[in-house]
């Protein structure tokens, strides 16, 4: 596929957060505040490794490519370093994650229509970043994406893999 430049400016994060923040306002208008499973204590300390998790990525992420957030079309070359050797995309793994552990604190159909919302539309982002991506970088970014899971780190890696 042969991308321009407007194309690729229009793979843009904040495009991105206005649809899913289009979603979330729709479901909280409109669906009921009404549990899906009763709170316990258990779901609810999930929440803080979520928090964690967020902050390691969202900080991680930023410091690595501050050009990230702009579009496709600001990002220089791949970024390799830091937290970008365990996802590919760490900021919207960590916003997946962050999402699911607020649904699991406060588990209501408006929050699990959102985070559900969100997920759909970031996984779907992250696949036309990475055709753009891969428009722009070319060998470099396919051999990245063999090396580096998309969404979830590898918790079991070889070494010299």
């Amino acid at each position: 596929m042969k991308w321009t430049k407007l194309e690729l400016r229009l793979v843009s994060p904040l495009l991105m957060w206005v649809i899913v923040a289009a979603g979330v306002a729709l479901a909280m208008l409109h669906l009921p505040d009404r549990a899906v499973f009763p709170r316990n204590p258990y779901t609810g300390a999930l929440l803080v490794p979520a928090v964690l998790n967020w902050l390691y990525f969202i900080v991680g992420g930023a410091k690595a490519n501050r050009r990230a957030p702009r579009s496709a079309a600001a990002i220089q070359g791949v970024v390799t370093t830091g937290v970008y050797t365990k996802v590919r995309h760490p900021i919207y793994s960590a916003d997946i994650f962050l999402a699911w552990g607020v649904f699991l604190f406060l588990p209501t159909l408006k929050i699990a229509v959102s985070a559900a919302w969100l997920t759909i539309v970031l996984l779907c982002w992250m696949k036309l970043e990475e055709a753009a991506l891969l428009h722009r970088f070319g060998e470099d970014y396919i051999l990245y994406k063999a090396r580096t899971p998309m969404l979830f780190p590898a918790l079991f890696r070889r070494r010299g893999e």
